[in-house]
C-alpha cells in the first residue's frame, strides 16, 4: 500500500565483496632516497627532500628536431644565396653551431630538476646560468594537469599551479613525466604530511631491518636431509647420528631440501610468518670443530613441490690436516643470513690404510 513502510534487508559484508566496491589502491611514487648534486645545494638542513624529476624526453627530442629544422632551411639558403667560393665556410659555421646548440640543449634537459619536499616545489634550470624558482606549499591554492592524447601514450602533461598573491615561474611547468602519480605525490603532501612521513619512517625501518637481517623470510614448509657416502656406496650413521671416518677416503655429503621427508638423516625446514614466493632461496653450509671439514655456504634453489640438492666433497685428509679423534659436522641451512634449522653429525676416526674390513 502507499505509504506503508517497506523494510530492506541491508547487505552483508559477503554480498558487498561480490559488487565490487572495494577501494583501489592509489598509485604514489616512491619516497625520494637522496638528492643530486644538482638539487642539493638549494636544500635547507631542516627541509625534507621527497624526489625530483627531470622533463620528460619529449621535450629534448622536440627541441633537437627544431634546431635540425632550422639547420637545414639555414643551409639550404646559404647555398642557394651565398657566393659558391663562401658556402663552405658559412655551411660550416651553420652545422658547429647547431651542433653546439643541440648539445646545449641536451646539458640544459639533463641538469633540469623539478623538485618537491616537505615544504615547497622547486624549478632548477640552466646550464652556464642557473635559474631557481621555488613556490611555497602553504601558498598553493590550485594545482590541475594536462595531457593532450600524445601525452597520454607518452605518459608526460604540463602541470598549472595557482597560488595566493603568489606570482612565480612555477604558474606552468612543461612536459613533467609521469603526471598522474606526480599530482598524487604533491597532493598528499599538501594535505596528509603525517601519512608520507610514517611511510618513510616505516621504508626506513624496513632498510635498517633488512640492511641487519636480510631481506624478509619466505614460507617453506618441507624437510631438509643429510646422506653420506664414499667410494662404496652409503656410508652408516647410527641412530646417535655417528659415522666412521677415513682419513684417506673421499666423502660426497648429499643435503637435499623437499617438501616431504625423505631418505637419510632428516629434520623439519618449516618458515612462517614471511611472505609467500614459488620459489626459496636457501643457503646450505657444513661447519666443524675441525678447519679441514668445514665448506663454505652455497645457494640452494628450492621449490615448494620439488627437491633440491646440493652436494659438498669432503677428503682425502693429510697428516697436515691433524683431525681429531671424534670431529663434529654442522649442517646448517640458512634464509636471508638467519640459521633456520642444523643437522650434527659425529663422527669416529679410523685408523689404518681405509679399506674396509
Amino acid at each position: 500500500m502507499p505509504g506503508d513502510d517497506v523494510a530492506f534487508d541491508p547487505l552483508n559484508e559477503d554480498e558487498l565483496a561480490g559488487l565490487g566496491l572495494e577501494p583501489a589502491t592509489l598509485p604514489v611514487l616512491p619516497l625520494g632516497d637522496e638528492p643530486t648534486r644538482t638539487t642539493a645545494p638549494y636544500l635547507f638542513p631542516t627541509e625534507r627532500y621527497r624526489g625530483e624529476w627531470r622533463r620528460h624526453v619529449i621535450r629534448l627530442v622536440r627541441g633537437l628536431c627544431l634546431i635540425a629544422v632550422y639547420t637545414g632551411l639555414l643551409i639550404t639558403l646559404a647555398v642557394q644565396r651565398i657566393k659558391p667560393e663562401y658556402t663552405t665556410l658559412v655551411v660550416t659555421l651553420i652545422a658547429v653551431g647547431a651542433l653546439l646548440l643541440a648539445a646545449h640543449r641536451a646539458a640544459h634537459w639533463w641538469f633540469s630538476r623539478f623538485v618537491l619536499t616537505n615544504r615547497r616545489l622547486m624549478l632548477i634550470e640552466g646550464v652556464l646560468t642557473r635559474r631557481v624558482a621555488m613556490m611555497p606549499l602553504l601558498r598553493v591554492t590550485d594545482m590541475s594537469y594536462f595531457q593532450t592524447p600524445a601525452g597520454r601514450v607518452l605518459d608526460f602533461g604540463d602541470f598549472h599551479v595557482e597560488s595566493a598573491g603568489w606570482r612565480s615561474p612555477l604558474r606552468r611547468i612543461a612536459d613533467l613525466p609521469h603526471p598522474n602519480e606526480l599530482y598524487l605525490r604533491i597532493v598528499e603532501e599538501m594535505y596528509e604530511p603525517e601519512a608520507v612521513e610514517a611511510r618513510l619512517g616505516a621504508s626506513v625501518a624496513g632498510a635498517v631491518q633488512e640492511a641487519l637481517y636480510g631481506p624478509p623470510l619466505v614460507n617453506y614448509d618441507g624437510w631438509i636431509a643429510v646422506e653420506v657416502s664414499d667410494e662404496n656406496g652409503p656410508v652408516s650413521v647410527s641412530p646417535r647420528r655417528r659415522f666412521e671416518l677415513h682419513p684417506a677416503r673421499t666423502y660426497r655429503v648429499m643435503i637435499t631440501i623437499a617438501p616431504y621427508p625423505i631418505r637419510g638423516v632428516s629434520e623439519p625446514l618449516v618458515v612462517t610468518g614471511g611472505v609467500t614466493d614459488d620459489r626459496v632461496r636457501f643457503e646450505v653450509e657444513i661447519d666443524s670443530d675441525q678447519a679441514a671439514l668445514r665448506r663454505t655456504a652455497v645457494a640452494v634453489p628450492a621449490w615448494h613441490d620439488r627437491a633440491s640438492s646440493t652436494e659438498f666433497t669432503l677428503g682425502p685428509f693429510s697428516e697436515d690436516d691433524a683431525l681429531s679423534d671424534s670431529p663434529w659436522l654442522w649442517v646448517r641451512v640458512a634464509q636471508g643470513r638467519r640459521t633456520l634449522q642444523s643437522i650434527e653429525l659425529e663422527t669416529d676416526l679410523a685408523t689404518g690404510d681405509g679399506e674396509h674390513g
